[in-house]
């Protein structure tokens, strides 16, 4: 699954409460829902989900 559709489904599931986003979507990516394909800047799954919700609240694409 993509990432940003996972953030999507979790967005409409949760409502706008980052840190559940951000602790389920993390727990995801640890189970292997949403894998990354690369860890270039070695961040935790936790760091990657806040900046991934971040951006989808500043881009907009999080509520399509």
């Amino acid at each position: 699954m993509n990432q940003r559709t996972y953030m999507r489904q979790l967005y409409k599931q949760y409502g706008n409460n980052e840190s559940v986003l951000v602790t389920e979507y993390a727990k995801a990516e640890k189970n292997n829902i949403v894998p990354r394909k690369k860890n270039t800047y070695k961040i935790s799954a936790e760091q990657y989900a806040k900046a991934l919700y971040q951006d989808g609240i500043r881009k907009g694409w999080i509520k399509e």
